[in-house]
């Protein structure tokens, strides 16, 4: 069983407080004077958003502070980040972070924390893997800069992905605002944000089936367009052929931000095998009845509970359920694996053929 969304919230957002305190200003150049000097006043001013202001002007917690500091060190010689910094050493996850080399924290403010019941905060806590997994999500192996936050998807440590967009100083983390940006520390970018992020959770029990490794996992899916996504696949080969059958590949590739619906193997085997060969020989029924599987916007696994939505093929698909029993359509599809992550696309894996409405 899961742990409910809240949990994994708060404990995600401790974890990026503690790396947020780290990171904030950049390494001075040295002064003539045998100690290394401060950063400069332009270095400085890199940092961007409203929560910057409540950063200390002097000291250790300082952005000039933090500069000096590995991002956990740093972390814990800011107040505003001392939730975040208690779930980092509960984890386990200081010397790990202290010894990682320019990688990238988001890092949930106390605010965010202070949304979380103290009881769900508590239970996240003492589940040093669940706790484990949801503040390495927060974190991504490499340096992210303000201009590549713009349209980005990362790794994060957790093996999963997180997606930045925005412009000037404005970005958001998934759901999250950054509200103060570009802070540095000895090894670290810092982004504080002002939610707590949610590692994406697949459900449902096709979701075994899928393979733990290799370009056709879930960690593998992230990286690459649907399309390209499902082809690494092997329950959903019947798909990718069809897909290709349409010359839809490149059109799906290219999307940005969609859902899609995605028959299994099985579900194209309930067609008759005359009636299948006779779809797949006619192009223009075939991309009607493939694009009527894709929604061109994100759906949730909270928009499936009772929801309608328009198609890529310009029809309604209309979802009901609650909890992981979901169906889509009124023919009764079920989804069977959900919320898959490619690079350009929400994945609801359903065991059977969706058919567009006749007009």
């Amino acid at each position: 069983m899961r742990l409910p969304r809240k949990a994994v919230v708060v404990v995600g957002g401790f974890a990026l407080m503690a790396l947020a305190a780290c990171g904030n200003s950049t390494t001075a150049a040295p002064a003539a004077q045998p100690s290394p000097a401060p950063p400069s006043t332009s270095a400085m001013a890199s940092q961007f958003g409203p929560a910057c202001g409540a950063v200390p002007k002097e000291g250790a917690g300082s952005f000039q502070g933090m500069a000096q500091d590995p991002v956990a060190t740093a972390a814990s010689n800011n107040p505003v980040l001392s939730t975040l910094v208690a779930a980092v050493k509960q984890a386990g996850l200081v010397d790990t972070l202290n010894g990682a080399k320019d990688i990238t924290v988001f890092a949930p403010t106390n605010d965010a924390f202070a949304k979380i019941p103290k009881a769900t905060l508590d239970k996240v806590l003492a589940d040093k893997a669940t706790l484990t997994k949801i503040l390495t999500h927060h974190v991504v192996g490499k340096t992210v800069t303000p201009t590549d936050l713009s349209s980005g998807t990362f790794d994060t440590l957790a093996k999963d992905t997180v997606t930045t967009s925005g412009s000037g100083d404005s970005f958001k983390v998934d759901n999250a605002n950054v509200v103060c940006g570009n802070v540095k520390t000895a090894n670290a970018t810092v982004y504080i944000v002002d939610s707590v992020l949610i590692p994406a959770e697949q459900f449902g029990p096709a979701c075994s089936a899928v393979p733990k490794d290799g370009a056709g996992s879930f960690q593998g899916m992230a990286q690459d367009p649907v399309a390209t996504a499902a082809s690494n696949n092997p329950v959903l080969s019947t798909l990718v052929a069809a897909v290709k059958q349409a010359g839809l590949v490149d059109t799906l590739n290219g999307l940005k931000g969609v859902t899609v619906f995605a028959p299994t193997n099985d579900a194209f085997a309930k067609i008759p095998k005359a009636d299948l060969d006779k779809v797949l020989a006619d192009k223009a029924t075939l991309t009607k009845i493939l694009t009527y599987h894709v929604v061109g916007k994100t759906v949730t696994p909270t928009d499936l509970a009772n929801g309608s939505f328009d198609t890529v093929e310009k029809g309604k698909l209309t979802t009901m359920g609650s909890g992981t029993d979901f169906t889509v359509g009124t023919g009764g599809a079920k989804v069977v694996c959900g919320n898959v992550k490619t690079a350009n696309a929400t994945v609801y894996i359903i065991d059977s053929v969706l058919m567009p409405p006749a007009n």
